[in-house]
């Protein structure tokens, strides 16, 4: 029996949804994503380990050593592209959860019960969960589903991407952009002392509650 999607347990039971329960989720697979993103790490680590240990077994001509590390290696990369695909649905629910939850709180506040009933509607049949079980999750159409769903509910979509704006990111991207054009023009002192300062700072900043 497939285990149930995050969009089949939420709006497939009985119990009337509510903004609480898209709220508990969504924490739960921010948790997820970052457990993800520790043992994305550790592969990496793992993975850059085994490439030295191969070099070295190389020069010394080790050619069992090889081989071993080799069939190694490959396990790492299998379950690396196994968790990148697992990261990329929790992020793709991460995305539709956020939506949801933002409409269902406006509704909530409006206190339109008619359309509050049909969204959870909406979103039960909406095949979401189908959408990202495949061997290729197609992004894409996930995408257009999750608008299509609002859109037929009569929620805008586009106001939300204001209220979204992050000043965090843009600050950061910005600094990032900075350093980029550093390297660019051959500042490379210029680059290092900035991105010093940029680790320095993300290091330093505390982290937002909305964040944890």
């Amino acid at each position: 029996m497939p285990i149930k999607g995050i969009f089949e347990q939420l709006f497939g039971r009985k119990k009337e949804v509510t903004s609480r329960d898209l709220k508990v989720a969504l924490l739960g697979l921010k948790r997820e994503a970052r457990k993800k993103r520790m043992q994305m790490r550790k592969l990496e680590s793992r993975r850059s380990e085994l490439v030295d240990r191969i070099k070295r077994a190389r020069r010394e001509g080790s050619g069992v050593e090889v081989d071993v590390l080799w069939e190694e290696l490959r396990q790492v990369r299998i379950d690396t592209a196994y968790l990148k695909r697992e990261s990329k649905v929790v992020a793709l629910e991460m995305v539709g959860l956020t939506r949801y939850l933002r409409g269902l709180e406006r509704l909530e506040r409006s206190g339109d019960q008619n359309r509050i009933r049909s969204l959870i509607e909406r979103v039960r049949v909406s095949g979401l969960d189908e959408k990202l079980r495949g061997a290729e999750v197609d992004e894409a159409a996930y995408i257009d589903e999750l608008n299509a769903t609002l859109d037929e509910v009569g929620i805008e979509i586009e106001s939300w991407e204001t209220e979204e704006a992050d000043p965090d990111k843009a600050r950061f991207l910005e600094e990032i952009d900075a350093i980029n054009a550093a390297e660019a023009a051959g500042q490379l002192d210029e680059a290092l002392e900035r991105e010093e300062k940029l680790a320095k700072r993300l290091e330093e900043e505390p982290v937002s509650e909305s964040e944890l």
